[in-house]
């Protein structure tokens, strides 16, 4: 089943405790074989029993810290576990790239890379893990430069009335926040039977805003939902269309897409085999007029897992065009997902576990530029929005400056829960600050002495940069705007790249950009 993440709560762990009987929590097999099906909760149960009993157990450690890593019952705790493993001794190598993860929870990626360099000293590097520890490292790197510059953000807990002990996730607002869908995995009927992870199966809510809070949380009826999984993965502006996935016997991997009629969403339809493939897509955004839709898909043709592609609509026939791959730019070899319009349609939003950020996936934003009918380099959305966890879906009203995004915080309610974010102090006249780190295609040396050129839309030249003398980093200022950037290296080939400043970069504090130069 494609389920979106694995996570847990102490709270649902403590009920599943309290089902079964203590005595049973004692079977390392039991413990095993639990942790291998993924189910975390019953495995969680049996391994703090036994490490209770006997702490200086390896294998005992390790499964416990991998367990806190991959949920969210407390990630960080995962830190204290893998160390005692390691001081244990015969700890096997790959589990020193968990420790770096897991030190990444506390926001410590000097020491992240620490275990980054002890793995590679190691002689653990091979084919198989270089692309792994590539992006590890991009990642750790690009996190230090993010937590210097946070977002000015305030996060808003939507409370009871949306959240629960469960997994709260994927919000989708109408842009007058008047609407808000999201799915959840609680245990509500009919699907009151925990699937192997231990969660229940997933639905699509609803609920209300009364002009102070959302309310009237309510479960889509049964032309949406089923006893099986179902999430939702987009909305329009208006709200009044609702995308949805289905994960069940008959089906997975397809779009379905339902009408906002009185008394609810309609009767389903799948979206058509332009869209839908036998490969998975997995979320869509459509335009303000219904013209251009962005879907994510691993289809073939596309840079590698999930990729984000884009068709059009024939205004005479109604029929969408054959899908064009974002290419490069946009997507990666790893996943790109959650494709999210802005409501003038200019600004893309969409996660990439492929470009660096937090780790995990994290959330990116590119303006599209109508001369050249392309998307611009994607820039990272900012810590504390994204985080060491996986951000995977944001949803903005008509403004802008409030979003709705999953997070896992110490206000929440167990689980996953939904949070309002509010971005601080934004003035579009402000410029926007870009610090720009040069690189060399490997990942290598930094380029000294190398000039930036930046041209404005009239081929003014707006100045020319080189790098801090300490930092080897460029800053630029732009203020809102269309821009031509550019560089000529010997050696290197030329790059250029078209940089639209609008209110997504001006929400950040700092820009943070990095330029690899090709062969």
């Amino acid at each position: 089943m494609r389920i979106e993440f694995l996570s847990a709560t102490l709270g649902i762990c403590m009920i599943l405790t309290s089902i079964l009987p203590r005595a049973s929590a004692q079977d390392p097999n039991a413990a095993r074989n639990a942790f291998e099906v993924g189910n975390y909760f019953e495995s969680l149960k049996h391994y703090e029993v036994l490490i209770e009993k006997t702490p200086d157990v390896l294998d005992y450690q390790i499964k416990l810290g991998l367990i806190y890593l991959r949920t969210n019952i407390d990630p960080p705790r995962a830190l204290d576990h893998l160390l005692r493993a390691e001081q244990l001794g015969k700890m096997p190598a790959n589990h020193l790239l968990d420790i770096a993860t897991a030190y990444s929870y506390h926001l410590q990626y000097d020491r992240a890379l620490e275990y980054v360099r002890k793995f590679e000293e190691n002689g653990k590097v091979n084919k198989k893990n270089q692309d792994y520890l590539r992006r590890l490292k991009a990642n750790f790197s690009a996190a230090q430069d993010l937590l210097l510059y946070p977002v000015s953000v305030s996060f808003e807990n939507l409370g009871p009335e949306v959240n629960s002990m469960y997994p709260d996730y994927h919000p989708f607002v109408s842009k007058d926040e008047q609407l808000l869908i999201f799915t959840s995995r609680r245990k509500v009927k009919p699907g009151e039977k925990p699937e192997f992870d231990g969660y229940f199966p997933s639905d699509i809510f609803s609920a209300a805003n009364n002009g102070i809070a959302f309310t009237n949380t309510t479960r889509l009826d049964n032309k949406v939902n089923s006893a099986f999984d179902e999430q939702g993965v987009g909305l329009t502006n208006s709200g009044d269309t609702l995308f949805f996935y289905v994960d069940n016997i008959k089906t997975f991997g397809d779009i379905y897409i339902s009408k906002l009629q009185k008394g609810g969403y309609g009767t389903p339809d799948k979206l058509g085999i332009t869209i839908n493939s036998p490969a998975i897509e997995s979320a869509c955004s459509v335009s303000q007029d219904g013209s251009i839709m962005l879907f994510s898909s691993d289809r073939p043709g596309g840079q590698g897992n999930l990729d984000i592609w884009t068709t059009r609509k024939n205004p005479s026939t109604g029929e969408w065009s054959a899908p064009k791959n974002l290419g490069p730019e946009i997507n990666t070899p790893m996943n790109e997902d959650f494709p999210t319009l802005s409501g003038d349609g200019q600004t893309l939003y969409f996660c990439s576990e492929g470009h660096p950020g937090m780790g995990g996936y994290d959330l990116f934003f590119s303006t599209f530029d109508s001369l050249s009918q392309s998307w611009t380099t994607p820039q990272n959305i900012g810590y504390p929005v994204n985080t060491p966890a996986n951000e995977k879906s944001i949803s903005f009203n008509e403004a802008g400056d409030v979003a709705y995004i999953t997070a896992f915080r110490e206000d929440g309610y167990g689980d996953l829960d939904i949070y309002r974010i509010v971005y601080q102090d934004i003035n579009s006249t402000d410029p926007a600050i870009f610090l720009i780190n040069l690189i060399t295609e490997d990942g290598g040396e930094i380029l000294e002495k190398v000039q930036i050129q930046v041209k404005d839309q009239y081929e003014e030249l707006i100045g020319q940069y080189f790098p801090n003398s300490i930092t080897d980093r460029y800053m630029i200022a732009l203020y809102p705007g269309k821009y031509f950037l550019t560089l000529d290296v010997d050696g290197y080939a030329p790059y250029n790249e078209v940089i639209i400043v609008n209110k997504s970069h001006i929400r950040q504090d700092q820009n943070i950009k990095t330029i690899k130069l090709k062969k």
